[in-house]
């Protein structure tokens, strides 16, 4: 869909100097006159669309989820039974055509109880930058060494009726 801004620009500038702060009158009269109104309103469906299409993506993506964990569980639960099968047939390693399994020797990982007992030295510290208190001071008008702040693009906000 091709957009002329500059002929609506053209057009709204015009308009407004005939109607002044007239927010309707000048809406009318810019929908008479160009397909501004008609492509707002093609875009607003796109966008209307593409929310759906996000959540309707996001809710499968969470179904997706769910079904890779259960076929994750499926797995963890085949290669208890595979050792299982192992064990009963008294073997450490089996050459099967379909893949060869083998017997390992159970990992070991840490279980902490308590993070509060563990000493110090044996702790990692994260340093972040506190944006929300930075921001404050930036917007304070006081220097903050590293940062600034970035303006982004206005926002548009459509309500549905």
């Amino acid at each position: 869909m091709y957009i002329n801004f500059e002929e609506i620009k053209r057009m709204s500038d015009s308009i407004r100097e005939i109607c002044g702060d007239d927010e309707d009158t000048l809406l009318d009269t810019l929908d008479g006159e160009t397909d501004a109104m008609d492509v707002l309103g093609k875009l607003i469906e796109q966008r209307q669309w593409a929310k759906a299409s996000q959540q309707a993506a996001k809710e499968m993506a969470a179904q997706y989820t769910e079904r890779a964990k259960r076929y994750d569980a499926r797995a963890d639960a085949t290669t208890q039974v595979i050792g299982h099968l192992l064990d009963a047939m008294g073997v450490k390693k089996a050459d099967h055509p379909l893949g060869t399994v083998s017997r390992t020797k159970p990992r070991q990982k840490v279980v902490i109880e308590d993070p509060s007992e563990i000493p110090s030295q044996l702790m990692r510290i994260t340093e972040t930058p506190d944006l929300t208190a930075i921001k404050q001071q930036l917007e304070a008008g006081e220097f903050v060494p590293g940062a600034t702040v970035e303006v982004g693009n206005p926002g548009v906000t459509v309500r549905i009726k």
